[in-house]
Formats: structure tokens, C-alpha cells, sequence
């Protein structure tokens, strides 16, 4: 086989969070003193770093994100994490992989602890090595976080790892630290095979079973 390590993006990728960081992105853009967010603009904040976002969509100042981060993360810390669902197929996918000795690992701009609190949630924690997120204080980029899976996971060799996600974040974290790139098009990020053929990749899955034919776990 050609890959002995999966890397998984968490948002659009294994989960579909869509529901939890749409509301909370609303309430906390609100709270702070934004109209309403289209539907759209509470799209885009699923994938990029969420300061990027509320002073993108928003138009924040740099200290008015920080408080719309601090309240989106309070509110998801509380209901926000558990308003999402599995991908079709995303279990049995994991079940394979996990059977057949794969090193397996989470790589997101989610917040450390939300990330692995949300994967036990679902029931995912025994399927994978590694999990990681960024720090409280937003310092790491989607390549740190990559570089943290593959050192706690001991694969030194680049060529058998490959990144799994819906963006352009997951497709230049790729890059930039040497792996392979995987693009799925029924996430958040890449709106279809177009799009995401922009980005540097090696394959692109409209949905799940397009990641099982192709890894062939």
C-alpha cells in the first residue's frame, strides 16, 4: 500500500459540524455587536481560523474577535460540539483502516481539548493515534499541527502520510510540511472537482466511498 499514514482534517472532513459553529459563530458575531451573518457568512467560519473569520465577515477589530472567539468557544464548549453528525461511511472507513494496521491521526484549527472532547463524543477516540488542535491562543498553523501528528505517530518517512480535508488550509498545511494531499469536495471548503483541483493533490473524493475505493483500506 502506499500510505501507512491517514491524516484527517475534523470539520467538513470527518465530521459534519456544519449546525455548531454556523449558530455560534451568529450568536457570538451578535453578542458583539454584528447584524445577523447570512447564511454564507456563517458558512465561511467552518475551516479558517476563527479570528480570521469574525474579522473578515465581521469587520473586527483585532480585540473585538478576541471576544467573539472567547464567546463562540464558550458556547460551543457547552452545546456547540455536540451539534454535528458522521459522514456517511466515514465509520466503516475507520473500522478498515484501524483492521489494517493504518497510523491514523486528526489535524484541525479546532481548539486542542474541543477537538479531542468532540471525537470521544462521537465515538471515534479508538480509532486514532493522534489528535490535535490548535493552542488556546490561535499560535499554530495547520503545517504545526500536521508536524505534531506525524512526530507523535514516529512516521519520519513523508512519502506514506497523506492529509485528508476540505480546504485550502489543509491542502497548503500538506504542502508546506512534504505530504500527500486527498481534497473532498462534500465538506465546507472546496465547492467541487474544479476548485479543488487547484490546490496540489493527488486525488479528490466527492464523498466517502471515493476514499475507500482509492485508499482500498
Amino acid at each position: 500500500m502506499k500510505y501507512s499514514t491517514i491524516i484527517f482534517d475534523l470539520d467538513g472532513t470527518l465530521l459534519d459540524t456544519s449546525q455548531g459553529i454556523m449558530l455560534g459563530a451568529n450568536y457570538s458575531a451578535n453578542k458583539i455587536g454584528a447584524l445577523e451573518l447570512t447564511a454564507d457568512q456563517q458558512k465561511s467560519f467552518i475551516g479558517p481560523p476563527l479570528m480570521d473569520s469574525f474579522v473578515r465577515e465581521c469587520g473586527f477589530s483585532k480585540s473585538e474577535a478576541r471576544m467573539a472567539v472567547e464567546l463562540y468557544r464558550k458556547r460551543y464548549m457547552e452545546k456547540g460540539m455536540y451539534e454535528a453528525k458522521h459522514y456517511n461511511q466515514m465509520k466503516e472507513l475507520l473500522i478498515s483502516l484501524k483492521e489494517k494496521n493504518y497510523k491514523t491521526a486528526v489535524a484541525t484549527l479546532k481548539r486542542d481539548d474541543f477537538a479531542k472532547k468532540m471525537i470521544k463524543h462521537f465515538g471515534l477516540s479508538r480509532y486514532f493515534h493522534s489528535i490535535n488542535g490548535i493552542d488556546d491562543k490561535d499560535t499554530h498553523s495547520k503545517s504545526d499541527i500536521i508536524a505534531m501528528c506525524l512526530k507523535e505517530i514516529e512516521q519520519e518517512d513523508l512519502s506514506k502520510a497523506v492529509m485528508i480535508g476540505d480546504s485550502i488550509y489543509d491542502a497548503i498545511g500538506a504542502e508546506q510540511t512534504g505530504i500527500d494531499f486527498i481534497a473532498v469536495t462534500y465538506g465546507y471548503g472546496f465547492k467541487n472537482k474544479e476548485e479543488a483541483s487547484q490546490v496540489r493533490h493527488v486525488f479528490i473524493a466527492e464523498n466517502v466511498n471515493d476514499i475507500i475505493r482509492f485508499l482500498n483500506p
